[in-house]
């Protein structure tokens, strides 16, 4: 879809005109480092002049200069008509290597030297030069003697092989062809095989043996893969026939081409070393072939058939153009000498300009050449003229954001305009849509800056001629093209590029034909209203070389921008005023000259508008005025609202125009890109645009092979229904959502308050139930422009009442609007609108069928059928206590009749309805419903009120609605009966408090003394006893006690014995239990039985304190073993505990091959411990996530256990030292009161014995306490694969990280101890 575009013309003038007798023209070579040319001339008195052009310099008029280098003396030949046979610039040397066809070869040293240069004659071959050619890495020069020998010879000029190219072997790549079918293969009899091979002699000859038709100049000619590895020589063989030959680097004869009829002398190896180029003519058509490496024949493309004859072939240096220089019938009286530029894709050539001599400045054209660096720039040679032509390819689409843009793209192909309007059709090339013939090739293409952007006009060959071509907004139709102008624009001045701004101004950047006005550039308009042509222009000065001319349409204008891009990076804007004068002034300074150039405005309402102009550099810069945007950009298009850009990292970027465009940079980070970015999108690798639809959706990408895709990018898709929302066109926003699968809720969440006042309009303009329910389905509660799509464009609006309940509030709120349009044909909205509430509001839905007619509610019950499980409408259908519907609805269900028929059947039996709806409710598990109903249909019972209670009191127990059964026999006689029946439950579930409440609730007292004493609420249930008689409260008081004792509460035990029994000896026994010694005392005194403190409190005291002693002595010894093992620990250094915990290399390791065996490949392998565990962590599958899983468990016991030498023992033994210091400050209290009783029975030794040896204990615990608590170190965890780690750091409350550490437990103090005592 491209086209290529002449940007630059720089001529020079050469100072001496060629000998008549040298036709050949200057022999030219290319300085890429110094961007330098030069030239070899001859005239009449045997001189060559070597001569210098500088390419690419500011000023116009130096550029058209030439400087003499040298010159020197040259032998003239038979064969006058070429001077050089191969002239080169040499990098490394820094020369200039001229090889004349006499067979002398010179040096010329043009680098950085004082004084004249001097030409140094290297070497002289007797027998001439006819070719020769140096290898592109300038390391071997393929020469060919006149004596038919090819010489290969080092950059020192030193002879490495000389051969004859006629040779008789057939080489290594000798094609092997065995005849399948051929007559040579068949049995012929008594003739035999010599018939066969003389059969097949005869038919080479056939086709090798034509006599030369005049039009092969009999000269040879070398190419070089671009490799330099191989290297191809045609020649005329011995027979008089042309032969291709393809040589290896060390001279081995690698290939012959296979004989083809009519081979010429143009030869061209392709630098992609694919094929090799080389003319065919028939006596039908002139073809370029094409040749493998290896000589086989690999397609050819016809020439024009205005072509008279080829004169040479040359590829640029990407390969993709192929330059043909032929002379040409051109319409004049003698053929013109014309380069024609050829490129492929998609299989096809296409001819994508035609560069004639009379259309160059000096007007003659004799050699043409490629530069080596840039594979753009031509340099073309002719009598007394240089000319530098730079060549940019670019699609030629329209720009116009109009809605009635047809998006279209013109591909030249020769004098055929291949026009396709991408908005109706993508027709893949070489094919188009509509196809345009020309009177001659196209060299440029402009669209019109005006009306929809539809028209175009086309410059011609002759580079004097414009056509004007029309087309319509329905070019689907047939509305082809159709030419409705030429405009001719003078024989002085030849137009490079033309611009088409108005309908009555055709603008055009041209230059001087003649050798005096060669460094004159022109900007000129000419008026199309004037039937005279009349022409405005302007010298544009030379410090500035225009490259681009471009119209841009404006927004805020009806008039476009005309944008002048130089060299330099200098953007001039010109203006047409109506009077048809043209000018130019400066708009704005790009940081880099630009071969792409567009432009538009960022409109403000605080401020002026700002004019912007987007160029990209062929280094793939793009810059937005000076802001560098991209560095890696391969093609843009410029939008009012986006600029679309494809980089060579192989995405497609949507930047906003906008003020940031100034300032941003399009970064490839994807570090920060969101989930959901819309503002990129991966593309095939090469990937360009050709065109993004101005106003539309779309962007059409050239493939590689050439082929065109359209896509729809997120970002475009989302900005057209974002301008169709605020335009209020619903129905378009909707259509779009759903033919490019965009989330619908951005039809709300775009704009929700002026959505939700405007559901009317809404529901008017859409009309279609389907569109209607895919809207209302797909809606949830999501604000998708801040998740999905919080693309740059997005609205950023605050729901007025939150995401909550989103869904819901539209579908209440839309529903009325829908049921007032009276429509039918939107019940199903209606019910979706019920289906999507939050929960789904299914009954609901089924009410609105009841006003319906028979086939309507047909319709919509098979429609809510769809939306919502059978068997959940049905139950629906069944809670609305409606029987009909509900058959209606099992009807469509996949039950068997016999089940729901007999279910339905036995319902519609029951005589009560309230028993009726308990059955319902109960079937559908409406608990509270049922037990309501049922509890009515109770009350409402005559006879049967015995089995309608039953039935009551089982489903109440059964669904645990004790509660609901009390609040509903409230007043009623069943009251007690029910809270009776609630104790009962919970007495189940051992809540003892509760069921006596309830016990009491409903006046059976006896069973709520049971219930307070095993709560043990014993001060209650005496309360409630002593209403029941004496013997109820002594039989209370012996169980609350029993009950008290069984869960410690000694104390209170004793107390309901000493107070409602005589039981006095139990009671101070189970003070003594309790190890109250002052109570057991004072309650034995009070009751006056002394005999029981000798009898029951000193043995137990004497005991107790025997076990004391016991304690404290097992804890001193635990404490003193944990604490000496605490120190071994923490002298060994932690990598020696970590080196031991890693597992066994041997064991762990074969076991890790193993699973990485089952979970990637069946290659058995070794691996470290180290690389073992990175490759477990990078797989994770089932058996490794179930391994983790059961290390991570293994890890949690081994942190109980506090295996000895493991990595975990210091955290165990810090807190089994810390559950030690805990017992020994419980240990207080009881030391304290035990002291005391022993005091009151004169036991002193033993106070003292009890006293001295905790106060030891308490000692050491707190002597240790920093040891223990305050120096703990890093803590060691195993990870998921076995392997010690450090555990992470904790954040403590002053937002500090730190290293976790087990809690310090409060201490013992000394409160306790008794100072009268000596230990």
């Amino acid at each position: 879809m491209r086209n290529l575009t002449i940007l630059d013309v720089q001529a020079a003038k050469l100072p001496v005109a060629p000998s008549p007798q040298h036709t050949g023209g200057p022999a030219i070579c290319v300085d890429v480092v110094n961007k330098s040319v030069y030239a070899l001339v001859s005239d009449n008195n045997d001189l060559a002049l070597l001569c210098s052009v500088q390419l690419d310099t500011p000023d116009m008029a130096a550029a058209s200069e030439t400087q003499q280098v040298c010159t020197f003396p040259f032998s003239r030949t038979s064969d006058a008509g070429v001077l050089a046979s191969n002239m080169q610039f040499l990098m490394e040397r820094e020369s200039v290597f001229v090889a004349l066809r006499s067979g002398d070869i010179f040096t010329v040293r043009v680098g950085q030297q004082d004084g004249p240069a001097e030409p140094e004659l290297v070497g002289t071959v007797d027998s001439g030069i006819m070719a020769c050619a140096w290898s592109p890495d300038e390391e071997i020069l393929a020469l060919v003697t006149g004596e038919a020998r090819l010489l290969l010879m080092t950059q020192d000029f030193d002879v490495v092989d000389e051969f004859p190219l006629a040779q008789g072997q057939q080489g290594e790549e000798a094609p092997v062809a065995l005849g399948w079918g051929k007559r040579e293969t068949q049995y012929h009899g008594k003739a035999g095989k010599a018939a066969a091979l003389e059969s097949s002699d005869a038919a080479v000859q056939s086709v090798i043996g034509r006599v030369d038709d005049g039009e092969d100049d009999g000269q040879t000619r070398i190419s070089w893969r671009g490799d330099g590895a191989y290297v191809a020589v045609s020649f005329i063989a011995q027979n008089g026939a042309r032969e291709l030959r393809v040589f290896s680097r060390e001279g081995q004869l690698h290939s012959i081409a296979e004989p083809i009829e009519a081979l010429k002398h143009t030869l061209s190896w392709r630098p992609s070393g694919r094929l090799i180029a080389a003319t065919e003519k028939l006596d039908h058509r002139h073809d370029v072939v094409f040749f493998e490496r290896n000589g086989l024949r690999h397609g050819e493309f016809t020439l024009r058939t205005q072509t008279r004859k080829v004169l040479d072939l040359a590829w640029n240096a990407d390969s993709s153009v192929l330059a043909v220089t032929a002379l040409v019938d051109t319409g004049g009286a003698e053929p013109e000498v014309c380069v024609e530029l050829w490129a492929d894709r998609n299989y096809h050539w296409y001819l994508k300009q035609e560069l004639r001599a009379s259309a160059l400045p000096g007007g003659s054209l004799l050699r043409a050449v490629w530069d080596g660096e840039d594979p753009m720039r031509l340099h073309v040679a002719g009598d007394q003229t240089y000319v530098s032509v730079r060549l940019h390819a670019a699609p030629d689409v329209a720009h116009v954001a109009s809605e009635q843009s047809n998006a279209a793209a013109v591909v030249v192909d020769g004098a055929q305009l291949l026009y396709t309007p991408f908005r109706w059709a993508n027709v893949p090339p070489p094919m188009a849509l509509h196809t345009v013939d020309a009177p001659m090739p196209i060299a440029h293409v402009a669209f019109a800056a005006f009306g929809h952007g539809n028209d175009f006009a086309a410059l011609l060959a002759d580079r004097r001629t414009v056509l004007l071509y029309e087309c319509g907004a329905e070019a689907l139709q047939g509305n082809c093209p159709v030419e409705v102008g030429r405009v001719s624009l003078g024989a002085d001045v030849v137009a490079s590029q033309i611009a088409w701004p108005r309908r009555d101004a055709l603008v055009y950047l041209g230059f001087g034909t003649k050798h005096e006005d060669v460094d004159r550039q022109i900007v000129a308009a000419v008026d199309l209203g004037d039937s005279s042509g009349s022409c405005s222009s302007h010298v544009l000065d030379g410090s500035a070389r225009v490259i681009r001319l471009v119209a841009v349409e404006r927004s805020s204008s009806p008039s476009p921008l005309l944008l002048l891009a130089a060299a330099d990076g200098l953007v001039l804007k010109a203006t047409v005023d109506e009077a048809g004068a043209i000018d130019v002034m400066p708009l704005t300074q790009l940081p880099a000259g630009c071969v792409e150039v567009d432009a538009t405005v960022i409109e403000s309402e605080t401020e002026a508008d700002t004019m912007v102009v987007v160029g990209r550099t062929e280094r793939n810069q793009l810059f937005a005025n000076g802001n560098l945007l991209s560095s890696v950009c391969s093609s843009f298009y410029l939008r009012r609202d986006f600029l679309v850009l494809t980089t060579t990292t192989h995405f497609v970027r949507f930047v906003p125009v906008d003020a940031d465009l100034l300032t941003t940079t399009v970064s490839e980070e994807d570090d920060d890109t969101p989930k959901y970015d819309e503002t990129r999108r991966r593309v095939e690798r090469g990937s360009a645009i050709v065109l993004a639809s101005p106003l539309g959706d779309s962007v059409v990408f050239q493939m590689p092979r050439g082929n065109t895709e359209t896509v729809r990018p997120r970002a475009l898709v989302l900005a057209a229904v974002r301008r169709a929302l605020d335009a209020r066109k619903y129905r378009e926003a909707l259509v779009n959502c759903r033919v490019n699968r965009i989330d619908m809720n951005v039809i709300f969440d775009h704009a929700p308050d002026t959505l939700m006042a405007d559901w009317a309009e809404f529901v008017a303009q859409i009309n279609d139930p389907d569109l209607l329910n895919l809207f209302v389905s797909g809606l949830r509660d999501e604000d998708v422009t801040r998740s999905l799509y919080a693309g740059p464009k997005a609205r950023t609006v605050e729901h007025a009442a939150g995401v909550e309940l989103k869904t819901t509030r539209i579908c209440r709120a839309l529903r009325p609007v829908l049921q007032a349009t009276g429509d039918s044909r939107l019940m199903p909205t209606v019910l979706t609108t019920f289906m999507c509430e939050t929960p789904a509001d299914i009954p609901a839905a089924l009410q609105m069928l009841a006003p319906l007619s028979t086939d309507e509610r047909d319709s919509a019950l098979t429609y809510l059928l769809f939306l919502s499980h059978v068997d959940t409408v049905y139950e629906a259908a069944l809670g609305l206590y409606d029987l009909p519907l509900a058959l209606l609805v099992a009807q469509r269900s996949q039950r068997d009749p016999r089940e729901y028929l007999a279910e339905l059947g036995g319902l519609n039996a029951l005589p009560s309805e309230e028993y009726r709806r308990f059955k319902i409710d109960a079937q559908l598990g409406r608990a509270d419903l049922a037990v309501e109903h049922l509890c009515a249909a109770y009350m409402e019972a005559g006879k049967g009120e015995s089995e309608l209670w039953a039935e009551f009191t089982r489903y109440v127990d059964a669904q645990e609605k004790h509660r609901l059964a009390i609040r509903l026999l409230q007043g009623h006689r069943r009251f007690s009966d029910a809270c009776v029946l609630l104790a009962e439950h919970q007495v189940e579930k051992r809540q003892w408090s509760q069921a006596a409440a309830s016990f009491l609730l409903g006046g059976a007292l006896t069973p709520a003394v049971d219930a307070f004493v095993q709560a043990a609420e014993w001060r209650a249930a005496m309360a409630v006893a002593s209403e029941m008689g004496a013997q109820a409260v002594h039989d209370t008081a012996v169980g609350a006690s029993a009950v008290l004792a069984e869960h410690h509460l000694f104390l209170d035990a004793a107390t309901v014995l000493l107070e409602y029994t005589e039981r006095d000896e139990d009671a101070v026994a189970l003070l003594v239990r309790g190890a109250h010694w002052a109570e057991a005392e004072r309650s034995a005194l009070l009751r006056q039985r002394s005999d029981l403190v000798e009898t029951t409190l000193r043995p137990g005291l004497l005991e107790a304190h025997g076990a004391l002693l016991d304690d404290i002595r097992e804890i001193d010894t635990a404490l003193t073993a944990k604490l000496e093992r605490l120190r071994e620990v923490r002298a060994t250094p932690l990598e020696v505990l970590a080196a031991a915990g890693m597992p066994p290399e041997d064991a762990d390791g074969n076991l890790d091959n193993i699973d990485v065996m089952s979970d990637t490949t069946s290659m058995a392998s070794k691996f470290s411990t180290f690389s073992a565990t990175v490759t477990n962590m990078s797989r994770m599958t089932g058996s490794t996530a179930r391994r983790i899983s059961k290390n991570r468990k293994k890890e949690e016991r081994r942190k109980v256990r506090g295996k000895k030498g493991s990595i975990y023992e210091e955290a165990y033994l810090v807190d089994s030292l810390a559950k030690l210091v805990d017992r020994v400050r419980v240990h207080q209290a009881a030391v304290r009161d035990m002291n005391l009783a022993l005091i009151r029975f004169g036991c002193l030794p033993k106070v003292a014995e009890l006293q001295a040896l905790f106060a030891g204990l308490v000692v050491r615990v707190l002597d240790s306490a920093g040891f223990v608590f305050d120096e703990q170190r890093m803590q060691m965890r195993l990870d998921a694969n076995g392997m010690p780690e450090p555990v992470p750091l904790e954040v403590n409350e002053h937002g500090l990280a730190s290293q976790p550490k087990l809690p310090k437990p409060v201490l013992p103090t000394f409160a306790w101890k008794i100072d009268a005592i000596c230990e």
